[in-house]
C-alpha cells in the first residue's frame, strides 16, 4: 500500500466496505502534491434508484457492497475505490494513465459488475456508467480532474449507460452536465416536444415521422419503428447499428413478456431472456445484433394499434442502458399516438 495509507488516517464506508470520498479526496491531493501520475475515475451505478424504490433499500445496499467487491477484486493493488454519495463511486489508479490500460481495465470491470448475479432484483443485469480522467494530462489538481471526469460521465449516460468515457479535450471539453433541476426541465421540455410534433400538423404520418427521427437522434438509437400487424412503419435505422435488416417480432412473442399493466417490454440484456427461458424471442434478438429493446404498447383503453420499438444492437458485451425516465419519454410517446389514431379513427396502413 501506499505511504499514505499508513501515515494518515482513513475512513471506510460502511455500507461497501470502501474507503469514503474524504478519504480518496485526501489520497489525490497527496498525489498530486507528489506529482504522481494517476488516473481518476468515477463509476455511477446505472438506474440505481429503481433498484431500491422495487427492491428496498437493502437489496441496494447489496448492490453496493457487491459492485465494490467486485471493483477491488479486478483493480487490487493498482487501484484505490471510494463510495461518494447514492451510487456512485470514484477509483484512483495510481501510475496507470495509459489509453490502452485504462480501456482493459474498465472494459473488464463493465464485462464482470454485468456477471453479478442478485437474485433479489430478478436475475436483472446490473450494469454501470464510467467517466475517467487522467493526470496531469487533464488538469494539476483535484478540482481540474473531478470536472473532467463528471464530464465523461456525463456522456455516457446520454450515450446509453452501460460504458465507458475516458476524457478527451477535443471530444468532451464543451459538455456541460446538467443538474437535477436542469434534467427536470429537459424532461418537461422533451414530453412537450412529443406533442409538439404529433400535433402541429394535421399531417399525423409526417407528424410521426419527425417524432420518431428527433427520438432516434436524441438518444442514438440504433433502430426504432412502428410495428403493427406484424409489418414495420416509419422505420429509423442508424448509421452505426450492428444490423441493417430488421424482421417483424411475432405478436404472441410479445404477448407472453410485455407488463399487461404498462404495456411496456424493457429487455436492458437479451441474455436475460435466456435466463428466464424465452427462447424464441432470444433467438430472433441474437439473429438481428439487438442486446437491448424497449417495447411500448401503441394503444387507447381497450383499442390496441401495434407497438413502438426502440432497439440498439452491438456483440454479446454491447447492451444499451435507458434510465427508466427514458423509457416514460418512450412510453408517453406511444400512447399519445394511441390517443390520436383513436380520435382521427386511422390506423397506421391508413397513413401510408
Amino acid at each position: 500500500m501506499d505511504n499514505f495509507f499508513r501515515d494518515n488516517e482513513v475512513k471506510i464506508d460502511s455500507v461497501s466496505g470502501a474507503y469514503t470520498q474524504e478519504t480518496l479526496s485526501a489520497y489525490a491531493s497527496h498525489l498530486v502534491g507528489k506529482k504522481t501520475p494517476f488516473s481518476y475515475v468515477v463509476i455511477d451505478v446505472d438506474n440505481f434508484t429503481y433498484i431500491t424504490d422495487a427492491f428496498g433499500l437493502d437489496v441496494g445496499k447489496k448492490v453496493l457492497y457487491d459492485v465494490a467487491e467486485k471493483i477491488t477484486g479486478i483493480v487490487q493493488y493498482k487501484g484505490v475505490l471510494a463510495r461518494n454519495e447514492g451510487d456512485e463511486f470514484s477509483l484512483i489508479l495510481k501510475n496507470v494513465v495509459d489509453y490502452e490500460e485504462i480501456w482493459s481495465i474498465c472494459h473488464t470491470i463493465l464485462v464482470k459488475i454485468n456477471e453479478i448475479s442478485i437474485p433479489e432484483i430478478d436475475r436483472q443485469t446490473l450494469t454501470v456508467t464510467i467517466g475517467i480522467a487522467r493526470y496531469p494530462e487533464n488538469g494539476s489538481n483535484l478540482d481540474d480532474l473531478l470536472t473532467c471526469s463528471a464530464k465523461a460521465l456525463y456522456r455516457g449516460k446520454t450515450k446509453g449507460r452501460n460504458c465507458f468515457i475516458i476524457y478527451l479535450p477535443e471530444k468532451h471539453e464543451s459538455i456541460i452536465p446538467k443538474d437535477e433541476k436542469k434534467r427536470l426541465i429537459g424532461s418537461m421540455n422533451l414530453h412537450s416536444n412529443i406533442f409538439k410534433f404529433l400535433t402541429e400538423s394535421d399531417n399525423l404520418a409526417q407528424g410521426i415521422t419527425s417524432l420518431i427521427n428527433f427520438i432516434s437522434a436524441y438518444f442514438e438509437i440504433d433502430h426504432i419503428c412502428i410495428q403493427s400487424n406484424e409489418k414495420l412503419f416509419f422505420q429509423k435505422i442508424h448509421q452505426l447499428s450492428k444490423n441493417q435488416h430488421f424482421l417483424p417480432i411475432p405478436q404472441e412473442l410479445i404477448s407472453k413478456s410485455i407488463n399487461k399493466l404498462t404495456g411496456v417490454l424493457y429487455i436492458s440484456d437479451r441474455k436475460n431472456l435466456f435466463k428466464a427461458k424465452h427462447m424464441e424471442l432470444f433467438e430472433l434478438c441474437e439473429s438481428q445484433q439487438i442486446t437491448a429493446s424497449c417495447i411500448c404498447e401503441i394503444s387507447y383503453r381497450e383499442e390496441r394499434f401495434g407497438i413502438l420499438r426502440a432497439e440498439m444492437t452491438g456483440n454479446e458485451d454491447e447492451n444499451r442502458q435507458w434510465q427508466y425516465s427514458d423509457l416514460d419519454l418512450l412510453l408517453t410517446a406511444a400512447k399519445t399516438i394511441g390517443l390520436i389514431l383513436h380520435y382521427s379513427g386511422k390506423t397506421f396502413e391508413d397513413l401510408q
